[in-house]
């Protein structure tokens, strides 16, 4: 057992605890680290022993890689406490990498310490439901082209939010659920669409805006290469009204447990193409087991439903894995997704002073 790499998790909320278990089930070593853990986490469930220690500084022993789950905003910091402690670490990067303003400051950790590995995580890059989606357009509609690309994911957080459980103040709803999003395009649209759409300027982006919590809702519209149409949606508040609130084409889907709608979608001339990622609600209120994907062709002769048992996640952690501990060359951090969702969030620029100057005032009006 001392022979198998160990893994360090570095934040232990909900990211870090699944993290935790998922590296664990492929065959590491975990130890964790997080100022406010004392002892063994009440709900902690393993097979294995596990170190807990409050801070990167205070772990001992050889660790092998790294998964840093922390809040955005201390990302680098704690990059550079782990590239301190090992020029040659090996480090997974939970999404997104880091803020707009914090880049500079990564590329100059990366500059300076060459032998590390660091390797952003993006799970719905891994979601193989979203290659058996675009398989399924190319065996139903081979010869006609995507006219539209369409994503929603949301989640209810304002319990989590009230209760103060990481709130993005820098990007506001973009700081959540949207790099997944991205993820979604970037597998659905062809490389070069996606790269035009994702370098290009904000220009048709509707949001709603809270005193507190920054942007909580948010749409997106595009038209990328070729004329196809992009789509995006989230919302960490359910669904706002108004013409910021959940579009038409997703209305027929509805929210799974903790208020999720996680959805992909593509028009292909009469044709529509949909997953519905885990979880996924069923009518009477319930959901798919756990992993499962719901993917729908609506098709001029009729309906056809696919379920796919998949774990983007899994697959993600272990591709980083794989990728870290060889010695074959990473391709440099893509940060384009950084500095998307940091572009959109400064469009609401100006709404964050006007609700920061009439706190309590601004609860809720589109921009």
């Amino acid at each position: 057992m001392s022979d198998l790499p160990r893994v360090c998790v570095v934040g232990y909320g909900v990211a870090g605890k699944l993290h935790h278990r998922l590296l664990e089930a492929a065959g590491l070593r975990v130890c964790a680290v997080d100022p406010a853990l004392t002892g063994v986490p009440a709900g902690v469930h393993r097979h294995r022993p596990v170190d807990f220690s409050p801070t990167v500084r205070d772990m001992t022993g050889p660790v092998h890689l790294w998964s840093l789950c922390t809040p955005t905003q201390v990302h680098v910091d704690v990059l550079a406490e782990v590239l301190e402690r090992d020029p040659l670490a090996r480090v997974i990067m939970e999404k997104p990498a880091c803020r707009a303003q914090d880049v500079p400051r990564l590329l100059e950790l990366l500059e300076r310490y060459p032998g590390a590995r660091v390797v952003v995580m993006n799970q719905y890059r891994h979601a193989h439901a979203l290659r058996l989606l675009d398989d399924l357009r190319r065996r139903h509609l081979p010869d006609q082209p995507v006219t539209a690309v369409r994503v929603a994911f949301s989640k209810d957080r304002r319990a989590d939010m009230e209760a103060g459980r990481f709130v993005d103040r820098d990007h506001g709803v973009f700081g959540y659920e949207w790099p997944h999003m991205l993820a979604v395009a970037s597998r659905l649209l062809p490389s070069e669409a996606y790269r035009a759409y994702v370098e290009s300027p904000v220009e048709d982006v509707r949001g709603v805006v809270h005193e507190d919590y920054f942007v909580t809702a948010a749409r997106e519209r595009a038209v990328v290469a070729d004329g196809v149409e992009l789509d995006l949606y989230s919302s960490v508040v359910g669904d706002p009204p108004g013409d910021t609130g959940v579009p038409d084409w997703a209305r027929p889907f509805g929210h799974s447990v903790g208020g999720r709608r996680r959805l992909a979608q593509l028009q292909v001339g009469p044709a529509l193409f949909t997953a519905e990622m885990d979880p996924v609600a069923l009518p009477d209120g319930s959901r798919l087991p756990a992993n499962t994907h719901r993917l729908t062709a609506q098709l001029p002769g009729g309906v056809q439903e696919t379920l796919v048992n998949d774990s983007p996640m899994d697959n993600a952690l272990r591709t980083a894995v794989a990728r870290l501990l060889g010695d074959v060359p990473l391709p440099p951090v893509d940060l384009r997704p950084v500095h998307r969702i940091s572009a959109l969030a400064n469009h609401f620029g100006h709404a964050r002073a006007a609700a920061a100057a009439t706190a309590g005032q601004l609860s809720g009006g589109a921009v």
